[in-house]
């Protein structure tokens, strides 16, 4: 089961992206070395703040998690299945 490991993965980036944006925006190109696609995707929509890349994330409930913070839309947090994934969105409001 990967879905721990991908989920660290998401606080590790919105740490890095909420205490740096545009340190991270300038890292956008470091993204493209991640070889797993929906962090990948993940990492291109926190650096570019486009919410386009969250659409090409095939975990539903990253997808989700990915357009709560980049469109700063709390409801999208309600549609994430996992109950602390949903309470981690939630908790970033």
């Amino acid at each position: 089961m990967r879905e721990p490991r991908l989920w660290l993965g998401i606080g590790l980036l919105m740490a890095a992206a909420s205490c740096a944006p545009s340190a991270y925006a300038a890292d956008a190109s470091h993204c493209y070395s991640i070889q797993d696609r929906d962090r990948q995707n993940y990492c291109l929509a926190a650096a570019k703040r486009e919410a386009s890349y969250c659409y090409s994330i095939q975990n539903r409930s990253f997808q989700n998690f990915c357009l709560a913070q980049i469109k700063s839309e709390k409801s999208y947090c309600y549609s994430i299945q996992e109950r602390d994934i949903q309470n981690q969105c939630l908790a970033a409001f």
